[in-house]
């Protein structure tokens, strides 16, 4: 059973432990693979880890012309590989969640690759290993995607094309928080 990526957006803190392990890990060259977004800037302090998505289907990989992004068969979106990458950034429009970037010294294209190097050893990515509240988790894929304690999200509809992705996403409850936050009600003030 493949293994996924898990993020609760309501257990992330903003403290980028995860961008931090990414940049260090080996192989990275100091690029960090995994960003930190404001959910709603202005409004809340909440924040989000943002990694590959590892699409079932990935764009990006469709679009390169030269095939530099490989798919392996237990589903991890591989970054470009050194030797095929011709910094087209073909990949960077293809993917509707704006994950790939390209490093424009090297010329070449960089994004999560579920350090592969350590998950194809049973080992957790780096920004599992080094989360402390738990945000990313790395799960059994099924698991994930029945996640009991909340609502999840891996289907994703961009204008009536559905794209499904490895990475589950793990929905705040609106009922009752808003990213984390419990909503202020008038009695309240």
């Amino acid at each position: 059973m493949a293994k996924v990526l898990y993020i609760d957006f309501e257990r992330c803190i903003g403290c980028r432990a995860c961008m931090l392990g990414c940049e260090e890990c080996s192989g990275h060259d100091h690029l960090s693979r995994m960003f930190v977004d404001e959910l709603n800037p202005g409004e809340t302090v909440a924040t989000s880890p943002t990694p590959c998505m590892h699409c079932v289907q990935p764009a990006c990989a469709e679009s390169c012309p030269v095939q530099a992004i490989q798919v392996t068969e237990d589903g991890a979106v591989l970054s470009a590989s050194h030797e095929k990458c011709i910094a087209c950034k073909n990949c960077t429009y293809a993917c509707p969640f704006g994950i790939p970037r390209v490093d424009e010294q090297r010329k070449i294209m960089y994004k999560c690759d579920l350090c592969y190097d350590r998950t194809s050893k049973g080992r957790p990515p780096m920004c599992v290993s080094v989360c402390p509240t738990d945000t990313i988790q790395f799960l059994d894929e099924a698991e994930a995607k029945a996640k009991l304690d909340k609502q999840v999200q891996f289907k994703w509809d961009f204008g009536g094309t559905v794209i499904e992705t490895r990475t589950v996403i793990g929905i705040p409850d609106l009922q009752t928080h808003r990213y984390g936050y419990n909503e202020v009600t008038e009695d309240v003030l």
